[in-house]
């Protein structure tokens, strides 16, 4: 198996293994925490939450395996310029995307006051809830078609 194909591969499984993630988040805690927040239980959700993130360094866990797929994406293509590229463009803009739509929309900031734990205006809120599972969904539906471009691209070899 040539380097190109190898890392082709990687960035096809890592892109799966976020889009997979982000599908379970909406199906999961990104639900439970959009539920605790629309009923009024913030702080409940902060005063468990945010110890655990912190202790079990989930931010850093998240970060690691987001930046694996990007940089395995990254030198799938650079490893491979010929054609088809789809895939490994699609992967590789993914979490730039999403950055970029975080930001963008100001879903960045409350989202992160929420899982930290700090206290979170009606405002914030409002636009967490708002946005938290539409964009994830958005977000996993990106991560798929990479991943299923890539690994379709993959059995073309």
């Amino acid at each position: 198996m040539s380097i190109a194909l190898a890392l082709h591969l990687l960035a096809a499984l890592a892109t799966a293994m976020v889009a997979g993630f982000l599908a379970m988040y909406c199906l999961t805690i990104g639900g439970f925490f959009s539920h605790m927040v629309r009923t009024g239980q913030i702080e409940a959700l902060q005063r468990h939450y945010a110890p655990f993130r912190r202790r079990t360094h989930l931010k850093t866990t998240y970060a690691a395996a987001m930046l694996l797929q990007f940089f395995a994406s990254v030198a799938a293509l650079a490893a491979s310029w010929h054609t088809p590229l789809i895939g490994r463009v699609l992967a590789v803009a993914a979490l730039p995307l999403l950055l970029t739509v975080h930001r963008v929309t100001g879903f960045t900031e409350p989202e992160e006051t929420l899982v930290s734990g700090r206290p979170i205006a009606d405002d914030a809120a409002a636009r967490y809830l708002r946005l938290n599972l539409p964009l994830h969904a958005l977000y996993a539906c990106f991560y798929t078609l990479a991943a299923t471009w890539l690994l379709a691209e993959l059995a073309r070899t």
